[in-house]
């Protein structure tokens, strides 16, 4: 199964990891914990498709109807900076890819 196709499952199995965040907002510590195990099976998947993934933070609708995974990653090797990256959720279809 595609990293699409497990995303979007979780996703829809889990509606409270959808999140329309607002600049640095995050999801709420109460859904993070009872989701604890979710995101770690969500963070496994990233970890194989994303260079430098670090952590995942929501899945975000867009307005154009779409959603994309916010996420946390390394920009480049040499100076280690951590930031939010957003990838539309249709990115992770291509089975032979890598982001």
């Amino acid at each position: 199964m595609s990293a699409y196709h497990q995303l979007t499952a979780i996703m829809e199995a889990h509606p409270d990891l959808v999140f329309c965040n607002d600049g640095y907002q995050n999801l709420p510590a109460e859904i993070v914990e009872a989701n604890k195990e979710t995101i770690q099976e969500i963070e496994k998947i990233l970890k194989e498709k994303v260079w430098g993934f670090v952590s995942f933070q929501n899945f975000k609708p867009r307005k154009d109807g779409s959603m994309a995974v916010r996420y946390q990653a390394r920009y480049d090797e040499n100076t280690g900076f951590v930031g939010v990256v957003y990838t539309p959720l249709a990115e992770f279809q291509e089975k032979t890819n890598d982001y």
